[in-house]
């Protein structure tokens, strides 16, 4: 097993001189209408130079060359500017001291605790024995005699998917690279291909089934093999969610810290029709970003006892809880068991698409009809807030 944890000690890595960060890059708001020459002459005023720009919430991505003193207040009582913040790059998903842990779980055997309200209500044609336990709580059997999800467009922004997968190729439509557009989207973390089988792993009798097997994935690759990844990266992610017809994303990634530039990006995507579903995190504190957010449905999670799992995040924020506990999924090459709200969140998102695929549309509508379908499940209101998503209430 793998304990993922999300929302931990963020990684500094723009100092000057090293190899991978020739200098340090902020990310800066300009006005409605502002010209390119005109952003390239803010940048240059500031010792730095425009590399790449992000029109659909106005902003551009300036470097400033290694060794030039720039501080925020400079960039912020610049001239025609109307915000800045260091794009820094991160890691959204793991502590830096977890890696030992994780080595140490891997080493022990697996303990599986007795089961509590996990629906049997399971056509006559699946398979029990590829029903993950957390498919199985939230009762997405019980709605594929209605509906699997079929043809919603889901964009999975994390590390990447291994389209290859015998549980994911018939679902993996298309992707998009956003560290670099020139490579592809594979997932060489495991991280996205785990929280894909959840959503919509293939419905064939064989290794998992997710939530809504027939839904379409999108790989929205945004974090690197370690699971780092720029600000910036993860915002041109969501513009691109919004720009291709993403009806719902999926971001189990998270931060303790938040960013003018990723709300706006949030605010771009919802109001282009997109859904956004995110972990609320595994600092067992106050939920993080992005699922702190209005725009964004915040999810903890829950093990098989219908317990708030250690780890995670709570507080007036959550808006439903899912199982994030011992999930079973899709990796490159096979299966794992995952802890985390990064997993809890695929359950939410593959709820949001068999409503979509229902008949609601747009992410207020998804947003009331996951409400009227939850149900408490003993835990105060912070930890669960409206409860757990019961799949056979959607399609009624």
């Amino acid at each position: 097993m793998k304990t993922i944890f999300l929302l931990a000690a963020v990684l500094w890595m723009a100092q000057a001189g090293m190899a991978q960060e020739p200098g340090r890059r902020y990310l800066i708001s300009f006005p409605a209408g502002t010209t390119a020459a005109q952003r390239s002459a803010a940048a240059e005023r500031l010792g730095g130079r425009v590399v790449e720009t992000l029109d659909a919430i106005d902003a551009a991505v300036v470097e400033v060359r290694p060794g030039r003193a720039v501080t925020l207040d400079a960039f912020w009582q610049g001239p025609g500017l109307l915000g800045a913040e260091e794009d820094v790059y991160r890691d959204w998903l793991s502590q830096a001291e977890l890696p030992p842990l994780q080595a140490v779980l891997r080493a022990l055997p697996r303990f599986t605790p007795a089961r509590r309200g996990i629906s049997a209500r399971l056509p006559s044609w699946v398979n029990p024995a590829e029903v993950p336990w957390g498919v199985a709580r939230v009762d997405a059997p019980a709605a594929w005699p209605v509906t699997e999800g079929e043809g919603v467009r889901v964009g999975v922004i994390d590390t990447g998917i291994d389209a290859a997968h015998p549980d994911l190729r018939a679902n993996v439509a298309g992707g998009y690279n956003a560290i670099d557009p020139q490579k592809p989207y594979f997932d060489d973390n495991d991280h996205g291909t785990h929280v894909s089988g959840t959503i919509a792993a293939v419905l064939d009798g064989k290794g998992v089934v997710g939530v809504a097997p027939r839904a379409r994935l999108y790989a929205i690759k945004v974090l690197d093999k370690g699971g780092g990844g720029r600000i910036s990266t993860i915002v041109k992610g969501l513009i691109w969610a919004a720009d291709h017809h993403m009806q719902v994303v999926n971001m189990s990634l998270g931060s303790p810290m938040g960013s003018l530039f990723l709300r706006l990006a949030i605010k771009y995507a919802h109001a282009h029709g997109v859904t956004v579903v995110a972990a609320a995190g595994n600092s067992g504190g106050a939920v993080g970003y992005p699922a702190a957010y209005s725009d964004a449905i915040a999810v903890s999670a829950s093990d098989e006892q219908d317990k708030l799992a250690s780890f995670s995040s709570r507080g007036p924020k959550v808006e439903f809880v899912a199982p994030g506990v011992d999930v079973k999924s899709t990796v490159p090459g096979g299966y794992d068991w995952y802890d985390g709200t990064s997993m809890a969140t695929p359950h939410v998102t593959g709820l949001a698409a068999l409503a979509i695929a229902h008949g609601v549309s747009g992410p207020d509508q998804v947003r009331s009809a996951l409400r009227r379908a939850a149900r408490p499940i003993g835990l105060p209101r912070n930890e669960e807030g409206y409860g757990m998503i019961d799949a056979a209430l959607l399609v009624k």
